[in-house]
């Protein structure tokens, strides 16, 4: 969801909220969905997303989906003694630890982007978007990398699967597993 329609959804719930408190009690509210979202084109899903790294959402589903975008892209981290790693399937976790951090920034070195201190802004969210296909509303989104990975898109929601196996988990940026 943009930051734009983050911030009128909630102008509205304050002003509903304050204006029909007799309507109906809070707590019969859903909570907002905060994860990575998507309608419409692929191809512009994913530009207004929220930051991940060491700082940014570090355990959440929204970072095992950056990381299936790392493995799909064939990301090299590089261990304290700067020898070099294949990002494997096996480290979708869902945890932005250093080995997603270094795979970020060797992704991001790697497509020659302005940003690289391993943070994964607008510029790599947008970049890697222009690499997903799938045609709207039938449930299923591409990464096309040097392998392909397989999203799920729900409604507006995109689902991830920790390490590539699994059950389809929702991509919240505020939750684990």
């Amino acid at each position: 969801m943009s930051m734009r329609t983050r911030v009128v959804a909630m102008a509205s719930a304050v002003l509903l909220g304050a204006g029909g408190l007799a309507l109906a009690p809070a707590a019969s509210a859903a909570p907002p969905y905060h994860g990575i979202d998507g309608g419409g084109s692929v191809l512009d899903d994913w530009q207004d997303e929220e930051n991940l790294g060491v700082d940014d959402y570090t355990n959440s589903n929204a970072t095992a989906l950056w990381q299936t975008v790392l493995w799909a892209d064939g990301a090299q981290w590089q261990d304290d003694d700067g020898d070099s790693h294949p990002f494997e399937k096996a480290q979708i976790d869902g945890v932005f630890g250093d080995q997603t951090e270094s795979a970020t920034q060797w992704w991001q070195e790697h497509f020659n982007l302005t940003d690289r201190d391993g943070v994964v802004t607008e510029e790599s969210w947008t970049f890697a978007q222009g690499k997903l296909s799938g045609p709207p509303g039938n449930g299923t989104v591409t990464y096309n990398g040097v392998r392909k990975a397989t999203f799920k898109r729900v409604g507006v929601k995109y689902r991830v699967r920790f390490k590539g196996t699994g059950s389809w988990k929702n991509a919240y940026y505020d939750k684990l597993g």
